[in-house]
This record gives structure tokens, sequence and C-alpha cells, in this order.
């Protein structure tokens, strides 16, 4: 029965005829022995793009498939089913949503159209943000950023919360799971896969684009890009960016700890922020062509200000 509506779901997509121009574009690159990564644009959401911007993810397992971050809309999973039914005809069985922020998970009510009995994890944390309205204010933004684009995009709830250092055994695979503190949106989860030693980041990892941190901690994301470092595993998948080794959490954690240390001493110093953003950006010069960074670093200093406010009284 799975594989009727999947095939009836999968003949609707010859309806998307805007979308699917643009999503036609994107495939799957093989990263390891049973993981497939669709690596997105790295712009943020705009009409062009439409709101895909993350790296959707799908894994092959003996007798069914996970999925990791489905993307931001309908279209993304519809894409990311595409990439799937390339590759296998084995059911959808698990979705993983490493946060909160919309562009990664708001493709999940395609998913379970297509597969109701997918059960969904998150951090509880992010469950409970999800249900609180968040959820609903990223999918309208996403709409705004787009102007339309992802206009029919349905939420599908995580129903099943996972935490640091539980062990799950999913379809025959061993996943490891790792959160450290707030990190990128108080509500993130690393997703270890042992068999292939791989780690999906989320974003507490970009490579080539600079992450927002407007609900982030600096101090946390850079113990996260430790807990990650430590590992020492052989593949890495970003949520945004290209996949690659420990280097790119090394960089990632390169730019934080930067940041964050000369903001202390700025700070210390008596320094406002827009007196100490001269000086950093200088010493970031190796990151000033990704992404992201004219639009980022000025918050980033900001925030960065409040957070070493904050830890005074710790």
């Amino acid at each position: 029965m799975i594989h009727f509506i999947t095939a009836l779901f999968l003949l609707s997509f010859s309806f998307y005829s805007h979308a699917s121009n643009f999503f036609e574009k994107f495939s799957a690159t093989k990263i390891s022995q049973h993981v497939y990564v669709i690596h997105g644009p790295l712009q943020q959401p705009n009409p062009e793009n439409k709101g895909f911007m993350n790296n959707p993810a799908f894994i092959v397992a003996d007798k069914s498939v996970i999925i990791v971050d489905p993307g931001s809309s309908q279209d993304t999973a519809i894409m990311l089913m595409r990439e799937i039914k390339k590759i296998t005809d084995k059911p959808v069985s698990h979705i993983f949503n490493t946060h909160i922020h919309g562009d990664h998970w708001l493709g999940n009510d395609a998913i379970k159209s297509a597969y109701p009995e997918a059960i969904i994890y998150a951090d509880p944390r992010m469950i409970k943000k999800a249900r609180n309205g968040e959820a609903e204010q990223w999918r309208d933004l996403l709409k705004k950023l787009t102007k339309g684009a992802t206009a029919g995009t349905k939420i599908a709830y995580p129903g099943k919360s996972t935490k640091d250092s539980d062990q799950l055994l999913l379809a025959g695979l061993n996943f490891n799971i790792h959160s450290v503190g707030i990190g990128h949106s108080d509500s993130d989860i690393m997703i270890e896969l042992v068999e292939d030693s791989l780690m999906f980041t989320g974003d507490n990892v970009g490579y080539k684009r600079i992450l927002r941190m407007d609900d982030g901690s600096f101090r946390d994301m850079i113990a996260a890009c430790d807990r990650a470092i430590g590992l020492q595993l052989k593949h890495y998948v970003p949520g945004h960016g290209s996949t690659g080794d420990v280097s790119i959490i090394k960089l990632q954690k390169e730019y934080l700890s930067t940041l964050y240390k000369m903001v202390a001493k700025y700070y210390e110093e008596g320094l406002e922020d827009f007196e100490m953003k001269p000086m950093i950006v200088k010493a970031l010069k190796k990151f000033q062509s990704w992404g992201g960074f004219e639009e980022q670093l000025g918050k980033h200093i900001s925030l960065a200000v409040l957070e070493v406010e904050k830890a005074e009284f710790e």
C-alpha cells in the first residue's frame, strides 16, 4: 500500500513545472557506504532558490531509508524523494530533524504523506519550540522570503525525542546522538552514523557559509566543534556547504573562536561593537568570501558582546 501511495505521490511531481525546473539541477552525491547528500545553494532563501539552501541527506539501510533534514518545503522534499527513487525502492522509515530552523525540516510533511509510518526524531527542545508556534513562524517567513515559492508547505511535527548520548539502532544501523548546550539554536542534535564513520552536524557547522547566530551560543558551538573534532570521523556533513573531513570542523571552530576571543578582549578594553569590528574583519580575512559574511558579521559581534557580558555573571 505504501508503494502505491508513493507511486501516486511521485506521479504528481510532473505538475510542479516551474519549481521542478529549478530543482532538476540538483542530484545526490554518494558520501559513504550508506549516505547520500544533496548539497544545496549557499544563498539565503529567496524566490530564485525556492527557499532551498540546506543539505538534505538520506541513508540507505538494508530494508529502509533514513532521511536527515528534508529541507524547507514540499518541493525540496519532492526533490529528495526523486533522488531516493533513483537509488532504491525501499520505503522511508525514519527522519531526523537536526534543529528548529525551518529551512532544514519543513519538508517533513511531504515525506510523511508518502510514507505515513515514518518516525520523525528531534531534540525535545525542538519539538517544544515547533509546537509552541515557531513552526508556523518559520513556514510564514520562508513563504515571505521566497515571495510565495514555498506556498502549500504544511507542517508535520517530529514526534519522537532524542537527546545527547542517546544510542539508537534504526533499520539495522547504529546512531549516536550528540548535543552540546545551546549550540546553534538551543534545539540542536548532531547525528553520528557509526558504521560509516560519519556525522551530520546540522548548523553547528557550515562550510563556506557564515551561519546565523540569533538564538545560538558561540561558546557552545565551539564546544560542539570540539566534540565533533574529538571523534576523528572520516566524513562530516555540515548543515550548509560541501561535505568534507575534519578540516571543515576546524575551520568553523577557527571562525567562532577568533571572533569570540577578540570580542572578549576588546570588550575588556572598553570598545563598543562598532569600534572593534574593523580589527575583527581583518582577523577573519580568510572567511570574507564566504556567503553571508557581510550580512552576519556585525550581528555576530553584537551577539558575542552580549554573551561575553552574560559570562561575567556566571
